[in-house]
């Protein structure tokens, strides 16, 4: 460890520019997953792709993004997906999957800011 060098700053380190370039394209689907959610059918394909680079985000970069809150996402995701709820039960997943992605893309974000300073 360097003298002087933080906590912080031993934990966020920079990125490759492949880590940037998923942390981007992550990002991106953060956005478009969130503001599409409500219009997508229960049993589109893609939010599981989504889900799946995000789990392989946190397993390549364990420190940015809070892995609890892509698993409830990732768990709403697949109770949306194989759709056996009610009405009510669904707009109360599709709410709390909402909620999940806007922390992840804010954490996304954060993560690129400071990449970028």
């Amino acid at each position: 460890m360097m003298v002087g060098q933080s906590e912080a700053g031993r934990r966020f380190q920079r990125m490759s520019n492949i880590g940037f370039l998923f942390t981007v394209g992550l990002f991106g689907g953060s956005l478009w997953l969130a503001l599409t959610r409500f219009r997508l059918r229960l049993d589109n394909n893609w939010p599981l792709v989504y889900y799946f680079a995000a789990v392989v985000y946190i397993n390549l970069y364990p420190l940015p993004v809070n892995p609890y809150v892509v698993y409830v996402a990732v768990i709403c995701a697949l109770l949306l997906r194989f759709e056996f709820m009610s009405d009510r039960l669904i707009a109360m997943v599709r709410i709390i999957e909402i909620i999940a992605l806007v922390h992840v893309g804010w954490t996304l974000f954060q993560v690129l800011m400071r990449e970028l300073r």
